[in-house]
């Protein structure tokens, strides 16, 4: 007999994004309690101390415990395919969606998505619309929760979101004012189950949608929304009406809106086709908001990018050392080896766990720009499998540090952009970047 749904709601998952869908629920006076499927006695004390008379279940799912709500807030981490949650009747919701009924309509709402790249450009635009004076909320993805914003709100906020496919898999109707897909690559397909499964939850971001920023160069990123929807392209070719692109002014390549030229690429914060890519999203969402372009121009030369994203260390005794420990995955390693700048030696760090992704596309570009790779961590074989005798395994990233800088002249590079999660040897990516400047620090001493 199917159980009659209760109007109580439950949060699906006691870490970081339960915590804020639970004290927006409070602060709402909603009822609701809270599970998860770890059985731990350390997030179950801890979810209960912060939010004691709660009522909380820890262990594996059954569906007619999850027919007793009306909804269910599903936090990100938790797939699709969970037993249980894969057969219950009940309305499946994410925090985001919580956020779109709690946000007014009335006010810009910019949401950006993609394989790879999203955070940067996420807190690009936040910069330049503070340099513009607004007032910017961001969150989500990339912290804070966006729930935890709504404290902040005023009249006159505008929200800045970074959305995952994870978060976006069961959000409806978003009605962004801009929105962004940047580029789509093979990423979480362990997760997802398919290619197709990831583009579509990708793309939920355009429901509804104002305006679209549109990466030109990448067919998968493109939305099918109504014609009349204003869209402003990006590409690193000549640019064209309500397109940026790449224009030659006084001999030097300048990233332009059409015939008006913005900003010249050496005056770029860091090098690279990623960050100019990242430059012109950024542009162009501002642009849709309203944003001056002087105003946006001065704001990207002052940015200095985010943790563990191409960033290029100190050399030592002449050898370049580039910290892209965020490249977790192919289609981000991919660009990452394509963007360095070097007429010697390329030396890349690549391994962890691969998530089921196709290596074939990421080999080619490693082919064509590395000298060697050294892949470490649980997938190293697939490297082997992927590019043969291009690459050398070991077991850990301390490992194949230690090959790669015996191999390292004055010049050469030695490029960290796994194309891989961390989990298998790290707690995160940010531990794997900081062990990496450890190990070239140590190296510095020796």
């Amino acid at each position: 007999m199917s159980l009659i749904a209760s109007s109580k709601r439950l949060i699906l998952g006691a870490g970081p994004t339960g915590q804020a869908v639970a004290r927006h629920f409070q602060q709402l006076g909603i009822q609701f309690e809270v599970a998860d499927t770890r059985q731990s006695d350390d997030l179950k004390t801890g979810f209960e101390r912060e939010f004691p008379g709660v009522k909380t279940y820890f262990g594996p799912l059954k569906t007619d415990y999850l027919d007793r709500f009306e909804e269910i807030v599903v936090s990100p981490g938790i797939a699709p395919t969970t037993e249980g949650l894969n057969q219950t009747s009940s309305h499946l919701i994410s925090d985001i969606q919580v956020f779109r009924r709690a946000w007014p309509e009335n006010q810009p709402l910019i949401a950006i998505t993609g394989s790879n790249a999203k955070s940067t450009v996420t807190s690009l635009v936040a910069e330049i619309l503070k340099a513009d004076g607004r007032a910017v909320l961001v969150g989500g993805n990339l912290g804070p929760q966006a729930l935890d914003l709504l404290a902040d709100r005023t009249d006159q906020s505008i929200a800045v979101l970074e959305l995952s496919s994870f978060q976006l898999e069961r959000t409806r109707a978003l009605k962004a004012t801009v929105a962004t897909c940047l580029n789509m690559s093979p990423d979480h397909l362990d997760w997802h189950g398919s290619m197709i499964a990831y583009h579509q939850a990708k793309h939920r971001i355009f429901e509804g949608v104002g305006a679209i920023v549109v990466n030109a160069e990448d067919p998968l990123s493109q939305p099918l929304v109504p014609d009349q929807t204003p869209a402003i392209k990006f590409a690193l070719q000549h640019p064209d009406f309500h397109r940026f692109g790449l224009m030659v002014v006084d001999g030097e390549d300048w990233i332009s809106l059409g015939a008006d030229p913005w900003m010249p690429v050496s005056h770029l914060p860091m090098p690279g086709r990623h960050m100019i890519q990242n430059a012109m999203a950024a542009f162009a969402i501002c642009h849709l908001i309203g944003v001056d372009k002087t105003v946006a121009v001065r704001a990207a030369r002052g940015f200095t990018g985010l943790p563990h994203r191409m960033v290029e260390l100190n050399p030592v005794r002449g050898v370049r050392f580039i910290n892209d420990s965020k490249g977790t995955n192919v289609g981000a390693s991919e660009t990452a080896v394509a963007s360095v700048d070097t007429k010697n030696h390329l030396y890349l760090l690549a391994g962890g766990e691969s998530k089921d992704a196709d290596l074939s596309q990421w080999a080619k570009a490693v082919r064509a720009h590395c000298t060697h790779v050294f892949a470490f961590g649980r997938d190293r074989q697939r490297f082997v499998e992927a590019l043969g005798e291009q690459v050398t395994a070991v077991e850990t990233l301390d490992q194949a540090f230690d090959l790669a800088v015996q191999k390292a002249n004055e010049g050469d590079v030695v490029l960290l952009s796994p194309a891989c999660a961390s989990f298998d040897q790290f707690t995160n990516y940010q531990q794997r970047g900081a062990h990496f400047e450890a190990l070239v620090e140590a190296y510095r001493e020796i």
